[in-house]
């Protein structure tokens, strides 16, 4: 007995296509957001190697315009709009002003994890910077959530006693703040939609 096999593509495979689709934008827009730890790992590790386009792209924009004094009359709203432009233009700078520094030994960071905190706008970050394996400065990064993605917003040297008086209604604080500095980008991107 001949079986006749169909001709065509399975209706099912049109089903699995769409699901891998949807699947993927799920996990692009909601699961794959940078965690503040790696952020950190990822902006040393580019500066050690000299890769002052990863440097740059994990920095927030306003970080970035201390350098840039043309855009410091912008609001966070159009700091926020402008990122591409000063991204660009601070790498320039950094590269600039590194091109002297010439790293020697060799630099790692450790995070400590057990000071990190995390919120919805933004998150703390310390770490220690080590050289040939020996701590030398113990720093604490905040960060920004600007387009969905952790930024460094400030780094600074810190010490174990700063960071034991960090308290929840600290962190809490930050949180609000950071959260304001970008309401003004959302309430921006609601008013051009509105128009």
């Amino acid at each position: 007995m001949v079986q006749k096999v169909p001709a065509g593509v399975p209706k099912i495979l049109y089903v699995l296509i769409i699901i891998i689709l949807v699947a993927m934008y799920y996990y692009a827009a909601f699961v794959d957001v940078s965690q503040p730890e790696q952020v950190v790992e990822e902006f040393y590790t580019a500066y050690f190697n000299r890769d002052f386009e990863t440097v740059s792209a994990n920095l927030s924009v306003f970080w970035s315009v201390q350098f840039l004094p043309q855009y410091t009359s912008l609001s966070p709203a159009e700091l926020l709009n402008n990122r591409e432009a000063i991204i660009k233009e601070v790498r320039q700078v950094i590269a600039e002003g590194e091109k002297e520094n010439i790293l020697e030994e060799d630099y790692s960071i450790e995070v400590l994890p057990e000071y990190t905190r995390q919120g919805t706008n933004s998150a703390l970050v310390v770490y220690s910077i080590k050289e040939n394996g020996r701590e030398v400065s113990l720093e604490m990064a905040i960060l920004i959530k600007e387009d969905s993605q952790f930024r460094i917003f400030n780094m600074m040297p810190t010490n174990k006693e700063a960071l034991d008086m960090i308290t929840h209604e600290d962190f809490k604080a930050l949180e609000e703040s950071l959260g304001k500095l970008l309401q003004a980008e959302n309430i921006h991107q609601e008013a051009l939609a509105a128009s």
